[in-house]
């Protein structure tokens, strides 16, 4: 079921959706050569619960962490540890909050010491090109499209057994919203007025592949070992467009 969100409820959502926005942000600032990622895991822990809200996942069975830190080859779920980042590695963070009974979604990629690389500026024009087609009337077809045309023009890779998502009273809820076109988009869920989706834009710099990294059950990584990009926002489709929730104060 595709659950449609009252105003009174998305305004909830919005608000959680600008702490969390705000806490990606200062955590994304902080990760500089040097510092864990287990640092950088509890100060988002810190910022999140002294704006009011939750870790939204640390209410996931068995995660006892408030973000994932996807260093270089990990693609998702990556755990924090003590890793130091090192000048040149892809950091994606990605992270989510609970707030008056709603969950928000986001994360971001960085490279650690420098300014974007091509292959992280082609993830960022990917998701803003998929939010453009958030709109009512369209099909979630429409936004895995774009992500697949994007990605694949600069010579990259969709990951295809990762999905966006709706997101709302559950962190993870209908439609999926894969990274590449499955079928005909007429064939995919119809966007409403009222639905909130995480749109993630999720590929890797070689072959689209993945695979656990280990035993943990969580830290997935790409089986080439190439880097991997993750970017995301949640977004709320509305009369006059979509509306991204998790943009930080002042974006």
């Amino acid at each position: 079921m595709i659950n449609i969100y009252t105003p009174s409820e998305i305004e909830k959502i919005r608000q959680g959706g600008k702490i969390l926005g705000d806490v990606l942000q200062k955590v994304l600032a902080r990760a500089t050569p040097g510092i864990t990622t287990l640092d950088l895991d509890k100060y988002a822990d810190e910022l999140i619960v002294k704006n009011g809200a939750s870790p939204s996942f640390k209410m996931e069975e068995g995660y006892k962490f408030a973000t994932c830190m996807n260093v270089n080859d990990m693609v998702v779920h990556g755990i924090p540890t003590n890793y130091k980042l090192q000048d040149g590695d892809t950091l994606g963070v990605d992270i989510g909050a609970y707030y008056q009974g709603f969950h928000t979604d986001t994360s971001w990629s960085v490279e650690i010491g420098k300014d974007s690389s091509i292959f992280l500026e082609v993830g960022k024009k990917a998701l803003n090109l998929a939010i453009q087609k958030c709109i009512v009337g369209n099909h979630t077809g429409d936004i895995s499209q774009a992500i697949q045309e994007t990605i694949e023009a600069a010579g990259y890779s969709c990951v295809k057994q990762l999905v966006g998502h709706g997101v709302g009273r559950s962190l993870h809820e209908d439609p999926e919203i894969p990274c590449y076109l499955r079928g005909k988009i007429e064939n995919t869920p119809i966007l409403k007025e009222g639905m909130v989706l995480a749109v993630e834009a999720i590929y890797n710099m070689g072959e689209s592949k993945i695979v656990y990294a280990n035993d943990d059950g969580w830290t997935i990584v790409t089986k080439d070992g190439f880097p991997s990009g993750l970017f995301e926002h949640t977004v709320v489709v509305t009369k006059n467009g979509p509306e991204i929730l998790t943009i930080a104060s002042g974006s």
